[in-house]
């Protein structure tokens, strides 16, 4: 099935002016297509491969707290938990916040999380596990993501129908972008300089100009509603899901933007991300249902290659540096499952002390040390202990 395009031939709203402050630290954008010796890389930067090690960490946002459970991926186990109300600069608490969304830059320094009730995004300092500044909002932020060179967050604001862009350095909102029809997933290209919003009232996708602020082109898509967004590893795709429809879009990532093919990929399809291999690239899309399942497809030929089945439903996927896991949070399991990329098998089980909810990956999280500066001790009994203090 083919879906059409339609590109806006003029600006949909006007937007102001560009801060000084956003224009100092723009880098202009690369070239649309990657250096020729740029081989195994990993989405979503186009990083080269970082060979798994005890320096990465896994990111899971806990849907009860304001805490984030920092994960070993190389012992396959829980460290601690980042605990986001206990720095100075953190707002009053309140009653079940809800962090939904993670996003971190792509020197693996910087960690963005959304919280829902408290209708804000919290930067937090990987090197030492503290929160470092936080921007609130009037409603609550739908999605997180960070431009290749780390300069700016782009928050999704649904309800106000706008993305904001925030400057990670001071927490500041710079400017805001039109996004009527509801902004939901959201993700940049590796290059920088388009924005793709998936809307979450109308079945289309945005495509913005970041560096001029502007919405230049629409890509339709099956279905509106609840979705994830993805680029593959080499920059050339945009892969956006549907949750209710079942379905998700392939499309390309450079003018005109073209629609390669939308796959039924099943029920109550969710996350979606690549995973590279030497030169094959493989994506893997989340169904839920009565058979909670990762799919798996080559992004080359669209080819279906298997499906892996899993205790529960995952609510995100993510690929190590490496491309040899792909790790994924299972609902209502307190687990996160690791899969073997070569093998399409369920390599391990990590048991975590809360309900998995948002993950992320982050190669070399760890430049000193053992990492555990400031994590609050895992287990219910330490984390009762620490919420009466």
């Amino acid at each position: 099935m083919k879906a059409a395009i339609v590109l806006v031939a003029a600006m949909l709203a006007s937007v102001a002016p560009v801060p000084a402050i956003a224009q100092a630290y723009w880098a202009a954008p690369a070239a649309d297509d990657f250096p020729c010796d740029i081989k195994a890389v990993q989405a979503p930067w186009s990083k080269a491969d970082i060979d798994l090690s005890h320096h990465d960490r896994i990111y899971v946002s806990d849907p009860t707290s304001t805490k984030i459970v920092v994960i070993d991926p190389a012992a396959g186990n829980e460290l601690g938990r980042i605990d986001l109300t206990k720095s100075a600069i953190a707002e009053p608490s309140f009653s079940s916040p809800k962090v939904q969304h993670l996003a971190a830059t792509r020197d693996g320094r910087t960690l963005a999380v959304s919280a829902l009730a408290q209708h804000s995004v919290t930067l937090v300092d990987l090197a030492t596990n503290t929160e470092r500044g936080r921007t609130v909002f009037q409603t609550s932020p739908t999605a997180v993501a960070f431009t290749p060179n780390g300069h700016e967050l782009w928050v999704s604001l649904g309800d106000e129908h706008a993305i904001a862009v925030v400057d990670p350095k001071t927490a500041r909102e710079i400017t805001r972008v039109p996004a009527s029809g509801g902004a939901g997933a959201t993700i940049l290209s590796p290059n920088g300089r388009y924005a793709f919003v998936s809307l979450t009232e109308r079945p289309s996708i945005l495509v913005v100009d970041v560096e001029h602020r502007r919405v230049v082109g629409h890509v339709a898509s099956n279905g509106a509603g609840e979705g994830a967004i993805a680029v593959s590893p080499d920059g050339k795709q945009i892969w956006a899901t549907r949750r209710e429809s079942g379905t998700t879009t392939v499309f390309a990532a450079k003018p005109p933007f073209a629609v390669r093919e939308v796959i039924n990929t099943g029920p109550a399809t969710g996350a979606v991300n690549f995973a590279q291999r030497a030169d094959d690239s493989f994506a893997y899309v989340s169904i839920g249902g009565d058979q909670p399942a990762i799919k798996v497809y080559r992004t080359d030929s669209l080819e279906a290659v298997t499906t892996i089945p899993l205790q529960a439903a995952p609510t995100a996927v993510w690929p190590s540096g490496d491309g040899t896991r792909i790790y994924a949070s299972l609902a209502g399991t307190n687990k996160v499952a690791g899969i073997d990329t070569l093998t399409y098998t369920t390599a391990s089980t990590i048991p975590i002390s809360t309900d998995a909810q948002s993950l992320i990956y982050v190669p070399g999280a760890v430049r000193s040390g053992k990492g555990l500066a400031n994590l609050v001790p895992s287990g219910r009994d330490a984390a009762l202990a620490v919420a009466a203090r």
